[in-house]
């Protein structure tokens, strides 16, 4: 990669090396820097939090910061990282000094960017790849004489950024913005791993991005409604990446990147040619009802002997309910022709506090695991959370249970569970305290961004109290 020298540009992912060093988001905003001549360096939380993993630099001699910020924790981590390093929160008091610029982008500006707005100098509204010039010619004109204000007024100008300090007047937003949500299609945008580690979650696995956006109508998930149409890559565009990227490294394994990779139309033609250059592949995301023979032989061809899948709940049911359109017989099958290719481990996700849920949907989480166990043989992973309702989702005016009420369903789960006496599956329970966070992090309105940045910045606690009603107020104006 070129090195870049007259922009320099602290790139932040809110999580340590290992996670954020497998986001392609961040290998991609990286890369197409880098080429444009931007000194562009990596910061993760660890473990070095406050110098850069490209070249040991400190943090203090970059004057623009942003973050890509996947989920809604990340931005209290973002918060916390920026003042820890001794940066202002407000960008008021960054304007009064020459504290750097603060921007970020991410997923979750999909989603909620109400939620970096008290905060940030501006947010990159959905995909940020194809406004990554206008940024850096921006940015170049303002390290020439830092005027913060005539900066706002510029990045202002383009329908794609939140500015905050000019967008948002007495808590509201007052000017429509657009989430940008095209995905790039030519040849040099990337679509592969800029690097690839040992040190990554994901060990030396190449990454290749096969599409954005979804079809389907799982009403709890923001994909639908937030992130656009399906948009693909082209299969001949990737072999042509690919055919240059592994002409040039070796690597074993190749991962495959998708909402779901069953719906990209080109797959089987996509997994003859890894078969044929005899790469193994993985899966970023399976729907048990998509899963052919084909997708698990190519997984066995890698010594990959598990998959996850989400069957959400134990009734068919309220799995209808949820938009899955798959019964217990269809996992049963599918896992039982993985299983007799080699496929040994299942990890299972689960969510409970669902609209319309039971008891006995609680309970039928155990019966299914049992069923898959007797059937299959497999080892199971179960993996259990609460519904967390997002904006942009058909049940997003639907309630998020009570702590008490989490807590008594994960009894439930867990006694049954127990009772699975052969190959008794493992438990994983997401903390009920994260949840409650991750919902009210989720509902954030302009004041409670600012009121937590305050609140960051005087180290007291901080609880959300505004209403969902306000929040889509202005949410309406940024989608």
């Amino acid at each position: 990669m070129p090195k870049g020298g007259d922009l320099p540009w602290a790139l932040f992912y809110p999580a340590d090396y290992s996670i954020g060093s497998s986001n392609l988001g961040m290998h991609f905003v990286f890369r197409m820097l880098r080429e444009k001549g931007v000194a562009v360096e990596r910061f993760f939380e660890y473990p070095t939090p406050f110098r850069s993993v490209d070249s040991d630099t400190l943090l203090e001699r970059f004057p623009i910061i942003t973050a890509g910020v996947s989920y809604e924790l990340g931005v209290v981590s973002y918060f916390n990282w920026l003042k820890t390093a001794g940066i202002p929160l407000s960008c008021q008091d960054r304007k009064k000094r020459s504290f750097p610029v603060i921007g970020a982008g991410g997923a979750i500006t999909y989603i909620n960017p109400l939620l970096l707005s008290g905060v940030c100098d501006f947010i990159v509204l959905g995909d940020g790849l194809d406004i990554l010039d206008f940024l850096t010619a921006c940015f170049r004109r303002y390290i020439s004489h830092f005027d913060r204000e005539q900066l706002w007024e510029e990045l202002g100008e383009c329908d794609s950024l939140l500015v905050p300090p000019i967008h948002i007047q007495n808590g509201k937003v007052i000017k429509k913005r657009v989430l940008n949500k095209v995905l790039p299609v030519n040849e040099d945008y990337p679509m592969c791993s800029t690097w690839t580690t040992p040190k990554s979650v994901f060990g030396k696995t190449l990454l290749v991005e096969l599409q954005r956006g979804c079809a389907r109508s799982c009403k709890y998930c923001t994909l639908p409604g937030s992130f656009g149409k399906m948009r693909f890559r082209s299969f001949e565009v990737i072999k042509k990446q690919l055919d240059e990227v592994l002409s040039k490294i070796d690597v074993d394994q190749i991962g495959l990147v998708t909402p779901e990779a069953s719906d990209y139309p080109d797959l089987n033609k996509l997994l003859d040619y890894l078969l044929y250059k005899e790469k193994g592949i993985s899966f970023a995301s399976l729907r048990i009802d998509g899963l052919t023979e084909k997708m698990v032989l190519a997984l066995a061809q890698g010594n990959r002997h598990s998959i996850t899948i989400a069957p959400e709940t134990g009734r068919d049911l309220l799995r209808f309910s949820c938009g899955k359109k798959f019964t217990n017989n269809t996992i049963i099958e599918k896992l039982s022709m993985a299983a007799s290719n080699g496929i040994t481990q299942v990890k299972l996700y689960f969510m409970i506090g669902l609209p319309g849920e039971s008891d006995e949907d609680i309970t039928a989480i155990a019966d299914l695991c049992r069923s898959i166990i007797e059937q299959t043989g497999q080892k199971l992973i179960v993996s259990v959370g609460p519904f967390v309702p997002k904006p942009g989702t058909l049940w997003e005016n639907d309630p998020f249970i009570e702590t008490s009420a989490i807590r008594k369903k994960y009894k439930m789960i867990s006694g049954e569970l127990r009772k699975i006496t052969k190959k008794t599956p493992q438990l994983r329970l997401t903390s009920p305290k994260e949840a409650v966070e991750e919902y009210n992090l989720t509902w954030f309105s302009y004041k409670d961004s600012v009121n937590l940045s305050n609140s960051i910045e005087k180290n007291v606690p901080f609880e959300k109290k505004s209403s969902r009603e306000y929040t889509m107020e202005e949410l309406s104006l940024l989608w």
